[in-house]
Protein backbone atom coordinates (compact mmCIF):
# COMPACT_ATOMS: atom_id res chain seq x y z
CA UNK A 1 0.00 0.00 0.00
CA UNK A 2 1.50 3.30 -1.08
CA UNK A 3 2.77 5.31 1.80
CA UNK A 4 1.06 8.39 2.84
CA UNK A 5 3.11 11.32 0.84
CA UNK A 6 2.89 9.01 -2.14
CA UNK A 7 -0.86 9.60 -1.75
CA UNK A 8 -0.89 13.43 -1.27
CA UNK A 9 1.82 13.80 -4.33
CA UNK A 10 -0.54 11.26 -6.48
CA UNK A 11 -3.23 13.50 -5.41
CA UNK A 12 -1.64 16.44 -6.01
CA UNK A 13 -1.17 15.84 -9.33
CA UNK A 14 -4.59 15.21 -9.76
CA UNK A 15 -5.94 17.77 -9.08
CA UNK A 16 -3.38 20.20 -10.60
CA UNK A 17 -3.92 18.56 -14.35
CA UNK A 18 -7.84 18.14 -13.32
CA UNK A 19 -7.92 21.53 -12.68
CA UNK A 20 -5.65 22.67 -15.64
CA UNK A 21 -8.09 21.04 -17.94
CA UNK A 22 -10.83 21.97 -15.82
CA UNK A 23 -9.96 26.03 -15.70
CA UNK A 24 -9.13 26.18 -19.29
CA UNK A 25 -12.26 24.64 -20.47
CA UNK A 26 -14.66 26.57 -17.75
CA UNK A 27 -12.88 29.87 -18.79
CA UNK A 28 -13.74 29.02 -22.55
CA UNK A 29 -16.95 27.77 -21.54
CA UNK A 30 -17.77 30.98 -19.53
CA UNK A 31 -16.59 33.39 -22.11
CA UNK A 32 -18.64 31.97 -25.01
CA UNK A 33 -21.77 32.23 -22.45
CA UNK A 34 -20.86 35.36 -21.41
CA UNK A 35 -20.51 36.29 -25.36
CA UNK A 36 -24.20 34.95 -25.37
CA UNK A 37 -25.53 36.73 -22.99
CA UNK A 38 -23.90 39.97 -24.38
CA UNK A 39 -25.62 39.02 -27.85
CA UNK A 40 -29.19 38.96 -26.56
CA UNK A 41 -28.34 41.91 -23.85
CA UNK A 42 -27.33 44.42 -27.22
CA UNK A 43 -29.08 43.14 -29.45
CA UNK A 44 -32.45 43.12 -27.62
CA UNK A 45 -32.19 45.48 -24.72
CA UNK A 46 -32.08 45.21 -21.17
CA UNK A 47 -36.02 44.30 -20.95
CA UNK A 48 -35.64 41.70 -23.21
CA UNK A 49 -32.70 40.17 -22.07
CA UNK A 50 -34.50 40.01 -18.61
CA UNK A 51 -37.41 37.58 -20.16
CA UNK A 52 -34.65 35.23 -21.55
CA UNK A 53 -32.68 35.55 -17.73
CA UNK A 54 -36.29 34.43 -16.32
CA UNK A 55 -36.98 31.78 -18.66
CA UNK A 56 -33.81 30.17 -17.97
CA UNK A 57 -34.37 30.80 -13.90
CA UNK A 58 -37.19 28.58 -14.37
CA UNK A 59 -35.60 26.02 -16.46
CA UNK A 60 -32.82 25.85 -13.61
CA UNK A 61 -35.24 25.73 -10.71
CA UNK A 62 -36.98 22.21 -12.70
CA UNK A 63 -34.04 21.00 -13.53
CA UNK A 64 -32.19 21.23 -9.91
CA UNK A 65 -35.52 19.92 -8.39
CA UNK A 66 -35.70 17.07 -10.93
CA UNK A 67 -32.16 16.23 -10.06
CA UNK A 68 -32.82 15.94 -6.12
CA UNK A 69 -28.62 16.15 -5.52
CA UNK A 70 -28.14 13.21 -7.85
CA UNK A 71 -25.14 14.27 -9.58
CA UNK A 72 -23.40 15.42 -6.36
CA UNK A 73 -24.11 11.75 -5.54
CA UNK A 74 -23.06 10.19 -8.65
CA UNK A 75 -19.66 11.86 -8.29
CA UNK A 76 -19.40 10.42 -4.76
CA UNK A 77 -20.11 7.15 -5.16
CA UNK A 78 -18.39 6.74 -8.48
CA UNK A 79 -15.36 8.17 -7.58
CA UNK A 80 -15.61 5.88 -4.25
CA UNK A 81 -16.31 2.05 -5.13
CA UNK A 82 -13.55 3.04 -7.72
CA UNK A 83 -10.96 3.76 -5.35
CA UNK A 84 -12.31 0.12 -4.41
CA UNK A 85 -12.62 -1.82 -7.91
CA UNK A 86 -16.31 -2.65 -7.26
CA UNK A 87 -17.37 -1.82 -10.97
CA UNK A 88 -21.18 -3.65 -10.06
CA UNK A 89 -21.73 -0.99 -7.90
CA UNK A 90 -20.40 2.14 -10.59
CA UNK A 91 -22.93 0.73 -13.04
CA UNK A 92 -25.90 0.65 -10.51
CA UNK A 93 -24.93 3.96 -9.51
CA UNK A 94 -25.71 5.96 -12.95
CA UNK A 95 -28.34 3.86 -13.74
CA UNK A 96 -30.39 4.39 -10.79
CA UNK A 97 -29.59 7.90 -11.07
CA UNK A 98 -30.47 7.96 -14.66
CA UNK A 99 -33.86 6.13 -13.64
CA UNK A 100 -34.64 8.84 -10.86
CA UNK A 101 -34.17 11.95 -12.42
CA UNK A 102 -35.47 11.14 -16.14
CA UNK A 103 -39.14 10.69 -14.31
CA UNK A 104 -38.88 13.46 -12.16
CA UNK A 105 -37.84 15.79 -14.84
CA UNK A 106 -40.70 15.06 -17.12
CA UNK A 107 -43.18 16.27 -14.63
CA UNK A 108 -41.53 19.62 -13.53
CA UNK A 109 -41.16 20.28 -17.64
CA UNK A 110 -44.78 19.44 -17.83
CA UNK A 111 -45.61 21.72 -14.76
CA UNK A 112 -43.53 24.83 -16.15
CA UNK A 113 -44.97 24.31 -19.42
CA UNK A 114 -48.95 23.78 -18.52
CA UNK A 115 -48.46 26.90 -15.77
CA UNK A 116 -46.16 29.33 -18.43
CA UNK A 117 -49.16 31.78 -17.89
CA UNK A 118 -50.11 31.83 -14.58
CA UNK A 119 -46.99 32.38 -13.66
CA UNK A 120 -45.81 34.68 -16.62
CA UNK A 121 -49.25 36.74 -15.19
CA UNK A 122 -49.63 36.34 -11.38
CA UNK A 123 -46.23 36.53 -10.71
CA UNK A 124 -43.67 38.47 -12.67
CA UNK A 125 -46.80 40.74 -14.11
CA UNK A 126 -45.27 40.12 -17.71
CA UNK A 127 -47.53 38.90 -20.29
CA UNK A 128 -44.84 38.78 -22.86
CA UNK A 129 -43.10 35.42 -20.73
CA UNK A 130 -45.13 32.16 -21.48
CA UNK A 131 -43.47 31.55 -24.85
CA UNK A 132 -40.44 31.91 -23.31
CA UNK A 133 -40.95 30.02 -20.53
CA UNK A 134 -42.27 27.10 -22.76
CA UNK A 135 -39.45 27.07 -24.50
CA UNK A 136 -37.06 26.69 -21.82
CA UNK A 137 -39.50 24.20 -20.24
CA UNK A 138 -38.69 21.56 -23.01
CA UNK A 139 -34.82 21.84 -22.11
CA UNK A 140 -35.54 20.35 -18.82
CA UNK A 141 -35.09 16.40 -18.67
CA UNK A 142 -32.55 17.08 -21.55
CA UNK A 143 -30.47 19.05 -18.97
CA UNK A 144 -30.84 16.57 -16.21
CA UNK A 145 -30.06 13.34 -18.27
CA UNK A 146 -27.03 15.35 -19.63
CA UNK A 147 -25.94 16.67 -15.84
CA UNK A 148 -26.07 12.85 -14.34
CA UNK A 149 -24.15 12.15 -17.35
CA UNK A 150 -21.42 14.25 -16.92
CA UNK A 151 -21.27 13.74 -13.12
CA UNK A 152 -20.28 10.16 -13.78
CA UNK A 153 -17.71 11.04 -16.17
CA UNK A 154 -16.37 13.71 -13.10
CA UNK A 155 -16.24 10.74 -10.80
CA UNK A 156 -14.22 8.92 -13.05
CA UNK A 157 -11.59 12.41 -12.09
CA UNK A 158 -11.47 12.84 -15.86
CA UNK A 159 -13.14 16.84 -16.17
CA UNK A 160 -12.21 16.36 -20.13
CA UNK A 161 -15.74 14.98 -21.25
CA UNK A 162 -17.26 17.54 -19.21
CA UNK A 163 -15.11 20.43 -20.36
CA UNK A 164 -16.10 19.10 -24.13
CA UNK A 165 -19.98 18.77 -23.60
CA UNK A 166 -20.54 21.39 -21.08
CA UNK A 167 -17.94 24.17 -21.51
CA UNK A 168 -16.94 24.25 -25.06
CA UNK A 169 -19.88 22.21 -27.07
CA UNK A 170 -22.65 23.71 -25.76
CA UNK A 171 -21.49 27.40 -24.93
CA UNK A 172 -20.14 27.54 -28.98
CA UNK A 173 -23.68 25.71 -30.19
CA UNK A 174 -25.63 28.13 -28.03
CA UNK A 175 -23.36 31.32 -29.15
CA UNK A 176 -23.96 30.48 -32.93
CA UNK A 177 -27.86 29.46 -32.73
CA UNK A 178 -28.61 32.43 -30.64
CA UNK A 179 -26.88 34.52 -33.10
CA UNK A 180 -27.93 33.43 -35.99
CA UNK A 181 -31.79 33.33 -35.27
CA UNK A 182 -31.43 37.07 -33.61
CA UNK A 183 -30.28 38.10 -36.95
CA UNK A 184 -32.65 36.27 -38.64
CA UNK A 185 -35.53 38.19 -37.07
CA UNK A 186 -37.01 36.09 -34.16
CA UNK A 187 -36.17 38.60 -31.64
CA UNK A 188 -36.46 36.91 -27.72
CA UNK A 189 -37.85 33.48 -28.73
CA UNK A 190 -35.29 33.42 -31.03
CA UNK A 191 -32.76 33.49 -28.38
CA UNK A 192 -35.09 31.07 -25.94
CA UNK A 193 -34.72 28.61 -29.00
CA UNK A 194 -30.76 28.73 -29.60
CA UNK A 195 -30.35 28.38 -25.96
CA UNK A 196 -32.23 25.52 -25.61
CA UNK A 197 -31.20 23.48 -28.62
CA UNK A 198 -28.05 23.49 -27.25
CA UNK A 199 -28.82 22.07 -24.23
CA UNK A 200 -31.07 19.39 -26.11
CA UNK A 201 -28.08 17.96 -28.04
CA UNK A 202 -25.68 17.58 -24.79
CA UNK A 203 -26.77 14.26 -23.13
CA UNK A 204 -26.30 12.98 -26.76
CA UNK A 205 -23.22 13.63 -26.97
CA UNK A 206 -22.06 13.05 -22.66
CA UNK A 207 -23.93 9.41 -23.39
CA UNK A 208 -21.37 8.96 -26.05
CA UNK A 209 -18.23 10.09 -24.09
CA UNK A 210 -19.46 8.17 -21.27
CA UNK A 211 -19.69 4.49 -22.93
CA UNK A 212 -16.99 4.82 -25.42
CA UNK A 213 -14.21 6.52 -22.97
CA UNK A 214 -14.86 5.99 -19.80
CA UNK A 215 -17.43 3.41 -18.73
CA UNK A 216 -19.46 1.02 -20.67
CA UNK A 217 -22.73 1.20 -19.22
CA UNK A 218 -24.45 -1.04 -21.72
CA UNK A 219 -21.95 -3.69 -21.71
CA UNK A 220 -23.25 -7.04 -19.94
CA UNK A 221 -19.96 -8.05 -18.92
CA UNK A 222 -20.71 -6.02 -15.58
CA UNK A 223 -24.06 -6.19 -14.13
CA UNK A 224 -25.22 -3.19 -12.17
CA UNK A 225 -25.87 -3.67 -8.53
CA UNK A 226 -28.79 -2.16 -6.60
CA UNK A 227 -27.68 1.05 -5.80
CA UNK A 228 -30.95 3.58 -5.45
CA UNK A 229 -31.84 3.12 -1.83
CA UNK A 230 -27.86 4.00 -1.25
CA UNK A 231 -27.55 7.13 -3.52
CA UNK A 232 -31.09 8.58 -2.97
CA UNK A 233 -30.14 8.06 0.80
CA UNK A 234 -27.02 10.17 0.40
CA UNK A 235 -28.78 12.43 -2.48
CA UNK A 236 -32.13 13.51 -0.75
CA UNK A 237 -30.16 16.09 1.45
CA UNK A 238 -28.51 17.28 -1.33
CA UNK A 239 -31.63 18.05 -2.78
CA UNK A 240 -32.85 20.53 -0.05
CA UNK A 241 -29.15 21.79 -0.56
CA UNK A 242 -30.05 22.33 -4.03
CA UNK A 243 -33.66 24.16 -3.25
CA UNK A 244 -30.99 26.07 -0.79
CA UNK A 245 -28.86 26.40 -3.72
CA UNK A 246 -31.67 27.61 -6.09
CA UNK A 247 -33.28 30.38 -3.54
CA UNK A 248 -29.60 31.93 -3.28
CA UNK A 249 -28.92 31.85 -6.87
CA UNK A 250 -32.86 32.95 -8.45
CA UNK A 251 -34.35 34.74 -5.29
CA UNK A 252 -32.00 37.89 -6.21
CA UNK A 253 -33.67 37.33 -9.84
CA UNK A 254 -37.03 36.51 -9.18
CA UNK A 255 -37.58 38.99 -6.92
CA UNK A 256 -36.42 42.16 -9.03
CA UNK A 257 -39.03 40.72 -11.75
CA UNK A 258 -41.54 40.88 -8.45
CA UNK A 259 -40.69 44.32 -6.70
CA UNK A 260 -39.19 45.56 -10.33
CA UNK A 261 -39.90 44.85 -14.07
CA UNK A 262 -37.51 43.05 -16.47
CA UNK A 263 -35.47 46.27 -17.26
CA UNK A 264 -33.88 45.67 -13.45
CA UNK A 265 -33.61 41.74 -14.31
CA UNK A 266 -31.62 42.87 -17.26
CA UNK A 267 -29.11 45.08 -15.36
CA UNK A 268 -28.69 42.76 -12.54
CA UNK A 269 -28.25 39.94 -14.84
CA UNK A 270 -25.32 41.62 -16.58
CA UNK A 271 -23.57 42.68 -13.53
CA UNK A 272 -24.01 38.72 -11.68
CA UNK A 273 -22.91 36.75 -14.40
CA UNK A 274 -19.86 39.18 -14.53
CA UNK A 275 -19.10 38.84 -10.56
CA UNK A 276 -19.45 35.23 -11.21
CA UNK A 277 -16.48 34.69 -13.72
CA UNK A 278 -14.41 34.50 -10.11
CA UNK A 279 -16.11 31.19 -9.59
CA UNK A 280 -14.19 29.73 -12.14
CA UNK A 281 -11.03 29.32 -10.22
CA UNK A 282 -12.58 27.49 -7.39
CA UNK A 283 -14.84 25.64 -9.69
CA UNK A 284 -11.87 24.50 -11.45
CA UNK A 285 -10.61 22.75 -8.99
CA UNK A 286 -13.28 22.14 -6.60
CA UNK A 287 -14.94 20.20 -9.89
CA UNK A 288 -11.88 17.82 -9.65
CA UNK A 289 -10.86 18.16 -5.94
CA UNK A 290 -14.30 16.65 -4.58
CA UNK A 291 -13.70 13.15 -6.47
CA UNK A 292 -9.99 13.08 -5.43
CA UNK A 293 -11.51 13.92 -1.39
CA UNK A 294 -13.66 11.39 -1.62
CA UNK A 295 -11.20 8.74 -2.62
CA UNK A 296 -8.60 10.05 0.09
CA UNK A 297 -11.59 9.32 2.70
CA UNK A 298 -12.32 6.39 1.16
CA UNK A 299 -8.55 5.19 1.69
CA UNK A 300 -7.88 6.90 5.23
CA UNK A 301 -5.71 9.36 4.29
CA UNK A 302 -7.38 12.17 6.08
CA UNK A 303 -3.71 13.84 6.67
CA UNK A 304 -3.09 14.04 2.60
CA UNK A 305 -6.88 15.34 2.45
CA UNK A 306 -6.31 17.80 5.01
CA UNK A 307 -2.94 18.97 3.05
CA UNK A 308 -4.56 18.78 -0.58
CA UNK A 309 -7.14 20.91 1.01
CA UNK A 310 -4.71 23.90 2.28
CA UNK A 311 -2.77 23.95 -0.93
CA UNK A 312 -5.73 24.43 -3.29
CA UNK A 313 -7.59 26.87 -1.24
CA UNK A 314 -4.46 28.41 -1.04
CA UNK A 315 -4.50 28.19 -5.28
CA UNK A 316 -7.37 29.51 -5.65
CA UNK A 317 -6.97 32.42 -3.02
CA UNK A 318 -3.89 33.43 -5.40
CA UNK A 319 -5.78 33.32 -8.21
CA UNK A 320 -9.12 35.16 -7.39
CA UNK A 321 -7.58 37.98 -5.43
CA UNK A 322 -6.35 40.18 -8.70
CA UNK A 323 -9.27 39.96 -10.80
CA UNK A 324 -11.59 40.46 -7.91
CA UNK A 325 -9.48 43.29 -6.96
CA UNK A 326 -9.45 44.94 -10.67
CA UNK A 327 -13.48 44.14 -11.11
CA UNK A 328 -14.51 45.80 -8.01
CA UNK A 329 -13.15 48.82 -8.69
CA UNK A 330 -13.11 49.35 -12.52
CA UNK A 331 -16.72 47.69 -12.68
CA UNK A 332 -18.32 50.71 -14.21
CA UNK A 333 -15.74 50.26 -17.38
CA UNK A 334 -16.03 46.34 -16.91
CA UNK A 335 -20.15 46.59 -17.41
CA UNK A 336 -19.89 49.79 -20.34
CA UNK A 337 -17.42 47.52 -22.59
CA UNK A 338 -18.96 44.52 -22.17
CA UNK A 339 -22.71 45.28 -22.19
CA UNK A 340 -22.61 48.63 -23.41
CA UNK A 341 -23.88 52.15 -21.49
CA UNK A 342 -27.02 51.47 -20.75
CA UNK A 343 -26.27 48.64 -18.07
CA UNK A 344 -23.70 50.95 -16.54
CA UNK A 345 -26.29 51.33 -13.91
CA UNK A 346 -25.07 48.03 -12.17
CA UNK A 347 -21.78 49.21 -11.10
CA UNK A 348 -22.35 49.08 -8.12
CA UNK A 349 -23.55 45.94 -8.09
CA UNK A 350 -20.74 44.23 -9.81
CA UNK A 351 -18.06 45.54 -6.95
CA UNK A 352 -20.45 43.93 -3.91
CA UNK A 353 -20.56 41.01 -5.75
CA UNK A 354 -16.95 40.64 -6.74
CA UNK A 355 -16.16 41.22 -3.37
CA UNK A 356 -18.77 38.51 -1.82
CA UNK A 357 -17.19 36.02 -4.65
CA UNK A 358 -13.58 36.79 -3.37
CA UNK A 359 -14.53 36.11 0.09
CA UNK A 360 -16.15 32.95 -0.70
CA UNK A 361 -13.35 31.46 -2.81
CA UNK A 362 -10.83 32.05 -0.20
CA UNK A 363 -12.88 29.87 2.20
CA UNK A 364 -12.19 27.41 -0.33
CA UNK A 365 -14.03 23.90 -1.21
CA UNK A 366 -15.59 23.78 2.07
CA UNK A 367 -18.59 22.15 1.17
CA UNK A 368 -16.82 18.95 -1.25
CA UNK A 369 -14.91 18.10 2.00
CA UNK A 370 -17.99 17.59 4.09
CA UNK A 371 -19.32 15.80 1.29
CA UNK A 372 -16.63 13.78 1.22
CA UNK A 373 -17.09 12.82 5.22
CA UNK A 374 -20.59 12.10 3.62
CA UNK A 375 -21.99 15.34 6.04
CA UNK A 376 -24.70 16.02 3.02
CA UNK A 377 -27.26 16.75 6.12
CA UNK A 378 -24.80 19.50 7.56
CA UNK A 379 -24.25 20.86 3.67
CA UNK A 380 -28.21 20.66 3.88
CA UNK A 381 -28.93 22.35 6.78
CA UNK A 382 -26.07 25.35 6.06
CA UNK A 383 -27.87 25.75 2.81
CA UNK A 384 -31.15 26.57 4.34
CA UNK A 385 -29.88 28.91 6.75
CA UNK A 386 -27.99 31.14 3.42
CA UNK A 387 -31.29 30.93 2.40
CA UNK A 388 -33.90 31.99 4.57
CA UNK A 389 -30.95 35.24 5.28
CA UNK A 390 -31.12 35.33 1.19
CA UNK A 391 -34.94 35.80 1.14
CA UNK A 392 -35.14 38.04 4.39
CA UNK A 393 -32.15 40.17 2.70
CA UNK A 394 -33.76 40.60 -0.78
CA UNK A 395 -37.46 41.21 0.93
CA UNK A 396 -35.97 43.89 2.92
CA UNK A 397 -33.77 45.43 0.65
CA UNK A 398 -34.50 44.66 -3.32
CA UNK A 399 -37.70 47.82 -2.66
CA UNK A 400 -35.74 50.51 -1.63
CA UNK A 401 -32.08 50.02 -3.50
CA UNK A 402 -33.52 48.10 -6.28
CA UNK A 403 -30.52 46.23 -7.83
CA UNK A 404 -27.99 47.17 -5.64
CA UNK A 405 -29.99 45.93 -2.82
CA UNK A 406 -30.16 42.33 -4.74
CA UNK A 407 -26.74 42.35 -4.78
CA UNK A 408 -25.58 43.23 -0.98
CA UNK A 409 -28.44 40.67 -0.09
CA UNK A 410 -26.89 37.81 -2.74
CA UNK A 411 -23.33 38.69 -1.14
CA UNK A 412 -24.35 38.58 2.74
CA UNK A 413 -25.78 35.53 2.31
CA UNK A 414 -23.35 33.40 -0.09
CA UNK A 415 -20.59 34.29 2.73
CA UNK A 416 -22.96 32.53 5.63
CA UNK A 417 -23.18 30.02 3.71
CA UNK A 418 -19.73 29.44 2.54
CA UNK A 419 -18.83 30.76 6.59
CA UNK A 420 -20.97 27.76 7.97
CA UNK A 421 -19.48 24.78 5.85
CA UNK A 422 -15.57 26.28 6.77
CA UNK A 423 -16.95 26.39 10.46
CA UNK A 424 -18.07 22.66 10.33
CA UNK A 425 -15.20 21.23 8.28
CA UNK A 426 -13.41 22.71 11.02
CA UNK A 427 -15.68 21.04 13.91
CA UNK A 428 -15.91 17.99 12.15
CA UNK A 429 -12.52 16.90 10.69
CA UNK A 430 -10.36 19.34 12.41
CA UNK A 431 -8.76 21.01 9.43
CA UNK A 432 -8.65 24.54 8.14
CA UNK A 433 -7.60 25.42 4.70
CA UNK A 434 -5.66 28.81 6.60
CA UNK A 435 -1.84 29.24 6.66
CA UNK A 436 0.77 31.96 7.01
CA UNK A 437 1.44 31.80 3.69
CA UNK A 438 -1.39 33.07 2.15
CA UNK A 439 0.17 36.77 3.21
CA UNK A 440 2.30 36.82 0.79
CA UNK A 441 0.25 36.89 -2.16
CA UNK A 442 -2.70 39.40 -0.18
CA UNK A 443 0.64 41.55 -0.01
CA UNK A 444 1.78 41.31 -3.21
CA UNK A 445 -1.67 41.56 -5.05
CA UNK A 446 -2.48 44.67 -2.90
CA UNK A 447 0.99 46.57 -3.33
CA UNK A 448 0.76 45.95 -7.36
CA UNK A 449 -3.10 46.97 -7.88
CA UNK A 450 -2.40 50.46 -5.79
CA UNK A 451 0.04 51.19 -8.63
CA UNK A 452 -1.83 50.00 -11.40
CA UNK A 453 -4.82 52.02 -10.14
CA UNK A 454 -2.59 54.80 -9.44
CA UNK A 455 -1.65 54.91 -12.49
CA UNK A 456 -4.49 54.29 -14.40
CA UNK A 457 -6.60 57.11 -12.85
CA UNK A 458 -3.96 59.91 -12.33
CA UNK A 459 -1.33 59.21 -15.46
CA UNK A 460 -2.74 57.23 -18.65
CA UNK A 461 -6.44 57.85 -17.83
CA UNK A 462 -9.30 55.34 -18.31
CA UNK A 463 -10.31 53.66 -21.18
CA UNK A 464 -10.74 50.54 -23.14
CA UNK A 465 -6.98 50.65 -24.32
CA UNK A 466 -5.34 51.47 -21.16
CA UNK A 467 -7.78 48.67 -19.19
CA UNK A 468 -5.89 46.07 -21.07
CA UNK A 469 -2.28 47.47 -21.17
CA UNK A 470 -2.37 47.94 -17.45
CA UNK A 471 -4.19 44.45 -16.79
CA UNK A 472 -1.14 42.77 -18.62
CA UNK A 473 1.10 45.75 -16.18
CA UNK A 474 -0.75 44.69 -13.51
CA UNK A 475 0.28 40.80 -13.78
CA UNK A 476 3.54 41.06 -14.29
CA UNK A 477 3.99 43.18 -11.16
CA UNK A 478 2.02 40.58 -9.20
CA UNK A 479 4.21 37.83 -10.28
CA UNK A 480 7.37 39.79 -9.53
CA UNK A 481 5.81 40.92 -6.17
CA UNK A 482 5.13 36.94 -5.99
CA UNK A 483 9.14 36.31 -6.45
CA UNK A 484 10.58 39.04 -4.01
CA UNK A 485 7.94 37.96 -1.40
CA UNK A 486 9.35 34.08 -1.81
CA UNK A 487 5.60 33.19 -2.16
CA UNK A 488 6.21 30.02 -4.20
CA UNK A 489 6.45 26.64 -2.69
CA UNK A 490 8.06 23.07 -4.03
CA UNK A 491 4.46 22.05 -4.49
CA UNK A 492 3.28 24.71 -6.66
CA UNK A 493 6.37 23.69 -9.12
CA UNK A 494 4.68 20.26 -8.99
CA UNK A 495 1.14 21.85 -9.94
CA UNK A 496 2.31 23.71 -12.87
CA UNK A 497 4.47 20.28 -13.91
CA UNK A 498 1.77 18.43 -14.10
CA UNK A 499 -0.69 21.45 -15.79
CA UNK A 500 2.07 21.15 -18.65
CA UNK A 501 1.69 16.94 -18.91
CA UNK A 502 -2.33 17.48 -19.14
CA UNK A 503 -2.05 20.34 -21.68
CA UNK A 504 0.97 20.29 -23.46
CA UNK A 505 1.93 23.50 -22.48
CA UNK A 506 5.84 24.72 -21.74
CA UNK A 507 6.30 26.59 -18.35
CA UNK A 508 9.97 25.11 -17.75
CA UNK A 509 11.33 29.23 -18.37
CA UNK A 510 8.75 30.37 -15.86
CA UNK A 511 9.64 27.43 -12.98
CA UNK A 512 13.75 27.90 -13.20
CA UNK A 513 12.50 31.73 -12.18
CA UNK A 514 10.68 30.05 -9.39
CA UNK A 515 13.56 28.37 -8.02
CA UNK A 516 15.67 31.20 -7.45
CA UNK A 517 13.28 32.77 -5.19
CA UNK A 518 12.21 29.72 -3.36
Amino acid sequence: MPDEESYLDVSLRKIAKGAGIGFTGTLIGMALGYLSRMVIARFLGASDYGLVCLGFAAMSIAATLSLVGLPSGVVRYVSFYRGVGDRARIKGTIISALKISVLLSLISAAFVFHFAGWISVSVFHEPRLPPVLKIFAVGVPFWVVASVLIAATVGFQDLRYRVYVNDVFQNVFKLVAITVLILLGFGVTGAAWGWVLAIVLMPFLAFYFLERKVFSVLSPEVRAAPMGRELFSFSLPLIFAGIAGLIMGWTDTLMLGYFGDASDVGVYNAALPTARLLSVFLGSFGAIFMPVASELYARGAIEDLRKVYSAVTKWVFSLVLPASLLMALFSDWVLRIMFGAEYVVGARALSVLALGYLIICVMGPSAQVLQAYGKTRVVMGNGFFGAGANILLNYLLIPAYGVDGAAVATGISLVIVNALHLFFVYRIGRMQPFRMGYVKPLLASSAAFLIVYAMTKYVVGVSLISLVGMFFVFLTLYFLLLLLFKSFEEEDLAVMRAIDQRLGTRSDWVREIIKRFL
